[in-house]
C-alpha cells in the first residue's frame, strides 16, 4: 500500500510542477508575501512575523481551490481515471497520493518565507514562540483547506467549476464565525466552534493548544475520508 501511496504522490507532484500554474501560484505567493512582510516589518518597524504569517489565511483561501482544481479533472479529460480505476489500486492510495502530494507543494511555498525570516533575524531578535506557532498552525491550516478543496474539486470534471466549489466552501467557513457571533444563543456558538481560522489564533500567538491541533485534524481526516468515498463511487457506475 505504501508503495503505491508513493508511486501517486511521485506522479501527482511531477504533474503540478511540469504545469506552468505551480510557478504562476509560486510567483503571486512570493509577491504578496513580499507585500505583506514589508507593510508590517518595513513599513512599522515591527518584528513581529507572526502578523504576516496571519495574513497567507487570506492568500490560501484563493490559492487552495486553484492547487486542488486539476487532481481529478485532469485525469477526467485524459481518460487516465478510468485506468487507475482497472489498476490493483485501491481509492485510498489515490486520494491519499494525491493530498500528500498538494500539501507537500504548499509546504514548499512556506518554505519562501524563509527567506523573509532570514532578512528579520539578521535585523532583530523576534520572539521564536509566535513563529513557530504560526508556522505549525499555517502547515494545519494549510492541510485543511486543501482537504476541504479536493473533496469538492473529486464533484466535478470541470476544472474551474472545481475551483469554485473549494473557493465557495472555504468562504463559509471563513464567515462561519462571523455570523455565529451576529446569529448569538446556542446556535451562533455552534457555528463559531465550526469556524476554519479562529483555531490558528492561539498558534500565531505561540500557543499550542491539543484543541486547535485536533480540529484540524479532525477537518483533514473528515474530508479525505470523503472524498475517498465519493472517488469509490465512480468505480462502480
Amino acid at each position: 500500500m505504501f508503495n503505491r501511496i508513493v508511486t501517486i504522490f511521485g506522479r501527482e507532484l511531477a504533474s503540478y510542477y511540469l504545469s506552468p500554474i505551480a510557478y504562476v501560484l509560486m510567483a503571486l505567493f512570493t509577491l504578496l508575501y513580499g507585500i505583506f512582510y514589508s507593510g508590517i516589518f518595513v513599513g512599522f518597524g515591527v518584528a513581529n512575523l507572526q502578523y504576516s504569517y496571519r495574513d497567507l489565511l487570506i492568500v490560501m483561501l484563493f490559492l487552495a481551490p486553484i492547487m486542488s482544481m486539476r487532481v481529478f479533472a485532469e485525469e477526467r479529460k485524459n481518460g487516465v481515471d478510468e485506468l487507475l480505476m482497472t489498476l490493483p489500486i485501491s481509492s485510498t492510495e489515490i486520494v491519499v497520493g494525491k493530498f500528500v502530494a498538494l500539501v507537500t507543494a504548499w509546504l514548499s511555498l512556506l518554505g519562501i518565507t524563509l527567506i523573509h525570516l532570514g532578512i528579520t533575524l539578521f535585523f532583530a531578535k523576534p520572539d521564536f514562540g509566535p513563529i513557530v506557532g504560526s508556522i505549525g498552525g499555517l502547515i494545519l491550516a494549510g492541510a485543511a483547506y486543501l482537504a476541504i478543496c479536493i473533496l469538492m474539486a473529486s464533484f466535478s470534471d470541470n476544472q474551474i467549476i472545481g475551483a469554485l466549489l473549494g473557493f465557495t466552501t472555504l468562504l463559509i467557513f471563513w464567515l462561519l464565525e462571523w455570523i455565529g457571533s451576529s446569529v448569538g444563543g446556542q446556535l451562533g456558538a455552534v457555528l463559531e466552534v465550526l469556524s476554519i481560522n479562529r483555531y490558528f489564533n492561539d498558534f500565531s500567538k505561540g500557543i499550542i493548544d491539543s484543541i486547535n491541533i485536533v480540529f484540524y485534524l479532525t477537518i483533514i481526516v473528515a474530508f479525505i475520508f470523503l472524498t475517498i468515498r465519493q472517488v469509490e463511487s465512480r468505480r462502480w457506475r
